[in-house]
C-alpha cells in the first residue's frame, strides 16, 4: 500500500515511516502541507496519516482537500489534541481512524487497519 504522511514534526514523519515501511508499505513523508497536496495531485496513495495542528492548514481543512483530489483516500488522523471536540469535529468530517499522540508502533498499525477495513467513501467535503 502507499502511504502518505503528513505532519510538521520531523521525528514523527520519519517514526511513521520506519513503522510502516517496517509492515511493507511504501511510504513518502511530508513536513509540508503544499508539498503534500502537489504530491496527491501529482500521484494517488492508498492512504494518507495525517496530523491535526500543523501551520498553514489544520488536518481536517488538509484532509477535505485531500479528498477533493482523491476521492476514496482513507485518512488515519494523529493528534495531540485529542479532545472531544477535536474527535468530534473529525468524524463529523469523516475520518475513521484517529490515533493520539504519542503512540506506539502498534497502535499506529491497529489506526491503519481501522482505516483501511472500516473506510467508506469520504463524504462530500463541508465548506466552510
Amino acid at each position: 500500500m502507499k502511504i502518505l504522511v503528513v505532519d510538521d514534526e520531523p521525528s514523527i514523519v520519519l517514526m511513521c515511516r520506519r513503522v510502516l515501511e517496517s509492515q511493507g508499505h511504501t511510504v513518502e513523508g511530508f513536513t509540508d502541507v503544499k508539498a503534500a497536496l502537489a504530491q496527491l495531485q501529482a500521484e494517488a496513495a492508498d492512504l494518507l496519516v495525517v496530523d491535526y495542528k500543523m501551520p498553514e492548514l489544520n488536518g481536517l481543512e488538509f484532509i477535505q482537500r485531500a479528498w477533493l483530489l482523491r476521492p476514496g483516500l482513507r485518512v488515519v488522523m494523529i493528534t495531540a489534541h485529542g479532545t472531544r471536540e477535536v474527535i468530534g469535529e473529525a468524524t463529523q468530517t469523516g475520518v475513521k481512524s484517529i490515533v493520539l499522540k504519542p503512540f506506539t508502533p502498534t497502535e499506529l498499525a491497529q489506526g491503519v487497519a481501522t482505516a483501511v477495513e472500516g473506510f467508506g467513501a469520504p463524504p462530500s467535503p463541508r465548506v466552510s
